[in-house]
């Protein structure tokens, strides 16, 4: 039955038995396979990640700087417009006297 342990631990009935034995060898092996896979699976994503930016880096930063001055000309017309609605709702614009 379940007798103690050296150490006050209760021991399982089938503990140590060669089932036993083997599911924990199978078991180790497959998280450590699962560990290997995922590991070579992120190595691959980078390479892949590497080779992308090797063919096409280029090219993607040039559309990112075309991208990024075409926002900055659409947020400086954008601004200038509010700027013109402000002056002209202010008077700035207004001579006294016609």
């Amino acid at each position: 039955m379940a007798g103690r342990g050296g150490r006050g631990r209760r021991r399982d009935i089938y503990e140590g038995l060669p089932s036993d034995t083997q599911y924990k060898r199978t078991a180790h092996k497959r998280a450590v396979q699962g560990t290997i896979r995922r590991w070579i699976v992120r190595l691959l994503v980078l390479a892949a990640i590497g080779v992308a930016a090797w063919l096409w880096g280029d090219e993607v930063l040039r559309a990112f700087r075309a991208e990024k001055q075409q926002r900055q000309e659409e947020f400086r017309r954008g601004a200038s417009h509010i700027e013109e609605g402000r002056d002209r709702r202010s008077g700035v614009d207004w001579i006294e006297g016609e």
